[in-house]
């Protein structure tokens, strides 16, 4: 049976696993070559039905041939389904075989048929496809456990249980959570028994168990990461990092330290002219550069590289990761199928795509976060937003923002945002109205954890700007207006050679969509996600500078760690300021730091350095100028004290100085967190204590946070901006509440608002959530909360 798996696809092996081992007895061979009546850019002109199975519930087997070479799982997915609405089938098994490949899907394809304006032509709704990746070199775990060991397929419940993302995801998370508390020690439930695991990760000075716990989080980010690179392919079939490098059988003495630190600080963060002669061989210089602070090593963790009077970084070798820890780690990641291209809701792979890295991230800092941890530790990956619910989120907010923006009816913009739907009719000025309603949007997370809702906002931009803009020129004169005058002419060459779908995101990253979160870890994993979904779009040419890799913006001021709920101290408060014009005094370097912070996005190797350097020469300077007013203002104060740079969580948020945006944003979406107030913060005062004399007209000392998000959401929204956010159901009934729902009636317009209490969108969560639209404009007569 393992053959049958890892092999090129054979019709007759098939069917003979299909009568013999998976399907039940009453399934019925066709054997029919079926014509495909419909004009098609990726699949051959017939088909061939290999049979039926009615107990469940008439469900077809199809083969489909294509020829696509660079995989474009849309396209042939929207190809199946407009033959299955053609055979009126809301049900079937296909088997999707390349002609220009040994690999092949084996898919579960199910949608929603209607009558055609009462005629017998079908159409179809919500279709979904779920794939297993098989054939030569496939990795055959998921597979074997879901459609071999289980046997005969009992019922279509079940047989959608085996082709279950969720199961795939729960399954992958499970052994990555085991390998974590393998790793800095804990107790863990895991397969009805309690464990209790000794540390076996070593940093130097400290056994600090928080520090242990972000440590082995930061490190499994950041080595499922590389795995991905790994799966990134030249046309000659060469990975961006080569096996030899980063595998099971790899693994050597010390290796952290003499593969690893070198891979992570020094090899992949440098430019391959810069690089030590030490990381200089045929192997390493296969590893492009990629910039973005990739993994600049942290500038207040002592068990990261030391910095040594060369300015070189030395790595400490008192911190000790196990060999057959990392030995045992990659071998569980070697027994995945991995896609290195984020699935989507009507296509998806039960592979580990790169939502993985969220989802890990999501749920292990759940685990050590004293709030949830008890919880976690015996969940299997649920503290983590569901996708179908951020696509919906997502969804709604575009909608609102585009009605609110364009002429285009609201049928015209759900079909913008239906991946389904290849082509919608707009008119030229349409198609420019939404070009830039899309061109000025600007979009914030304001606890963005591992990056769902801004991926989620890239995905569907990019998704609208594929339909109304297709060749990206409109697109592309737009985003060069932004790019700073010094490299507009070498932006400019690129952009006219790169794939169009690189140049969107491209735009949408700089541009449109921003992230906060208290914990850098969380920052550290969006961005992660977004260099994976920019490297996806990259054509690999080995023999060209740095394999024709960009390197990757840096996203300092895009991504921040900080408290959304603490602002930056006003100056008109401060009794010593009042006879003294804060902007006007530092109006020059206030320009100044704008200016380099807008070019630190493409900046890389010494003009990234300078830039850096100029920035914090601004800072000194600013505080000599406040110095020299005599003022012990707090925010200049703070200002001066503030190091975008760092990896440490600032102590205030203000989207004026961090993101450059001081007119408010378009949308606010997310998933704020839920903590009591009357929760202990650090042992001397009570969350309540923090915010209790900072002006939220929602607070109350029994509530919970993200009361005061919704709050801090509606202040940083532009007038007529949305806040779409999903929290818990709480705030509508209890006592705490009143004041947040007086709140929002005074100053409000609610657009939806969902209770979803009779839905399990958190397997493990305590709380029934609910979603709330809303948009910051005067309310409606008579509407409230």
């Amino acid at each position: 049976m393992q053959n049958l798996l890892n092999s090129a696809y054979s019709r007759e092996s098939w069917i003979s696993f299909l009568q013999n081992r998976f399907l039940p007895d009453d399934f019925q061979l066709r054997k029919e070559v079926i014509a495909i009546n419909f004009k098609s850019n990726y699949i051959q002109p017939t088909a061939f039905w290999i049979g039926d199975c009615a107990s469940l519930g008439d469900l077809a087997i199809i083969e489909i041939s294509h020829n696509s070479v660079k995989d474009p799982r849309i396209g042939v997915s929207r190809d199946a389904f407009r033959l299955m609405a053609l055979h009126n089938l809301d049900k079937a098994l296909f088997f999707f075989v390349s002609d220009n490949s040994k690999n092949f899907r084996f898919s579960l394809i199910t949608l929603d048929l209607q009558l055609k304006d009462k005629r017998v032509e079908y159409q179809f709704s919500n279709p979904k496809r779920f794939s297993f990746f098989l054939g030569e070199g496939a990795k055959t775990k998921t597979p074997q456990n879901f459609l071999i060991a289980k046997n005969r397929v009992r019922s279509f419940a079940d047989l959608q249980e085996r082709f279950s993302v969720e199961v795939v995801n729960k399954e992958f998370y499970q052994e990555i959570q085991s390998l974590f508390y393998r790793l800095v020690g804990g107790k863990i439930k895991l397969a009805g028994r309690l464990q209790d695991f000794p540390a076996r990760l070593c940093l130097p000075g400290t056994k600090d168990r928080q520090q242990m716990q972000e440590f082995g989080v930061r490190l499994i980010g950041r080595l499922v990461f590389c795995w991905f690179l790994k799966k990134k392919l030249s046309d000659a079939g060469l990975p961006l990092i080569p096996e030899a490098v980063l595998s099971s059988m790899a693994v050597m003495d010390s290796y952290y330290h003499k593969v690893l630190e070198p891979l992570f600080f020094e090899i992949l963060n440098t430019p391959l002219g810069k690089r030590s002669s030490e990381f200089r061989s045929p192997l390493y210089d296969k590893i492009p550069f990629l910039n973005g602070g990739l993994f600049d090593p942290s500038l207040h963790q002592d068990f990261y590289y030391h910095p040594t009077s060369a300015q070189k970084h030395q790595p400490c070798y008192t911190l000790k990761v196990p060999d057959d820890w990392l030995r045992d780690f990659f071998s569980t990641l070697e027994t995945y199928n991995f896609t290195i291209d984020e699935n989507i809701p009507i296509d998806i792979d039960l592979s580990v795509d790169p939502e993985m890295l969220g989802r890990i991230f999501e749920n292990l800092l759940a685990e050590i976060n004293p709030e949830t941890g008890k919880n976690a530790q015996n969940a299997t990956g649920s503290f983590y937003t569901p996708r179908p619910i951020v696509e919906y989120m997502v969804n709604e907010s575009l909608v609102q923002y585009l009605l609110h923006k364009s002429s285009v009816s609201e049928a015209v913009l759900r079909a913008l945002l239906d991946y389904n739907i290849e082509e919608v009719e707009l008119s030229k000025a349409q198609c420019g109205e939404i070009l830039k309603a899309l061109d000025t949007i600007k979009v914030l997370d304001p606890a963005c954890g591992s990056g769902a809702f801004p991926i989620g906002i890239l995905q569907k931009m990019l998704l609208i700007l594929q339909k109304v803009d297709p060749e990206s020129v409109d697109w592309l004169i737009l985003q060069l207006d932004k790019v700073p005058v010094s490299i507009r002419k070498s932006v400019e060459d690129k952009m006219m050679n790169e794939n169009w779908n690189y140049q969107h995101k491209m735009g949408i990253i700089q541009n449109a969509i921003y992230g906060v979160d208290l914990q850098p870890v969380a920052t550290e994993i969006s961005k992660l996600r977004l260099f994976l979904t920019l490297i996806v779009d990259e054509k690999i040419i080995d023999n060209q500078p740095n394999r024709n890799i960009n390197p990757l913006p840096n996203l300092s001021f895009k991504f921040v760690s900080a408290n959304t709920l603490l602002p930056l101290p006003d100056p008109q408060q401060e009794a010593q300021m009042e006879a003294l014009d804060f902007d006007s005094v530092f109006e020059p370097k206030i320009k100044a730091m704008q200016r380099a912070r807008e070019d630190y996005f493409f900046a890389f190797g010494e003009a990234k350095e300078k830039l850096i350097q100029k920035f914090k020469d601004i800072q000194s300077e600013l505080s000599k100028e406040f110095y020299a007013t005599g003022s012990v203002n707090k925010r200049a104060l703070a200002l001066a004290k503030w190091e975008p740079f760092s990896d440490e969580p600032n102590e205030w948020f203000d989207s004026a100085w961090i993101f450059g945006i001081s007119q408010g944003f378009d949308i606010v979406i997310g998933n704020p967190p839920y903590i009591q107030l009357q929760k202990d913060l650090n042992g001397k005062k009570k969350y309540a204590d923090l915010y209790k004399d900072l002006g939220y007209q929602s607070f109350e000392r029994t509530g919970d946070i993200y009361c005061l998000f919704y709050e801090k959401g509606y202040e940083l929204l532009k007038t007529g901006g949305h806040l779409t956010f999903i929290t818990s159901n709480k705030w509508m009934r209890a006592g705490y509440g009143k004041s947040l729902r007086h709140f929002l009636s005074a100053n409000t317009r609610p657009q939806i608002l969902l209770d979803l209490a009779a839905l399990k969108v958190f397997d493990n969560a305590t709380v029934d959530p609910n979603i709330l639209i809303f948009q910051k404009t005067e309310p409606r007569p008579g509407s409230g909360f």
